[in-house]
């Protein structure tokens, strides 16, 4: 019974003082968010057209960053230390980050193919609205037309001029 008892208090013992992640370190689900927005983040500012403009727009940008999750970068360059330490944390973080990564950038391109396709029947419609609108006019003019050509065959036909009537024939 003591061996049985003396097996459970070791095994008890190794599994309490496992390491873990130290407190003043981010946590894996914590860095995992951070890292997320950092590359997004380093995304936008590699678009940018001029290296000095990007410099001077990627620093509060990354302090806005760091003051979402409330750390500073001296708590990033640390956390980041310690899962450079530990390559299996960081690996599984950067697999997870990249699927979402992949993620958000098929969703925006679906985003804009949906809005490519959107402008594109919008114009085919505007383009049928004008060809029915001008067809419309086509047929309102034509009616007036008829309308007109039926009012003036009404009327009492004209009467001949009787001067060309009793004008002298020319001689030849």
């Amino acid at each position: 019974m003591t061996r049985i008892l003396l097996l459970f208090l070791s095994t008890l013992l190794m599994v309490a003082c496992k390491p873990g992640i130290p407190k003043d370190i981010v946590q894996p689900a914590e860095m995992e968010k951070i890292l997320y927005d950092i590359h997004v983040l380093d995304g936008y500012v590699g678009t940018l057209p001029t290296p000095d403009s990007a410099k001077k727009v990627s620093a509060p940008l990354y302090k806005g960053v760091f003051k979402k999750y409330g750390i500073d970068s001296a708590m990033h360059a640390k956390s980041m230390a310690y899962y450079y330490q530990h390559a299996d944390l960081l690996t599984k973080m950067y697999n997870s980050i990249s699927e979402k990564i992949n993620k958000t950038r098929d969703e925006e391109t679906k985003r804009q193919e949906n809005e490519k396709r959107l402008r594109t029947e919008k114009l085919e419609m505007q383009d049928s609205l004008q060809r029915v609108t001008a067809q419309k006019k086509i047929t309102d003019s034509l009616k007036k037309v008829a309308k007109d050509r039926k009012a003036d065959s009404l009327k009492k036909p004209a009467k001949p001029l009787k001067r060309l009537l009793k004008a002298p024939k020319s001689v030849i």
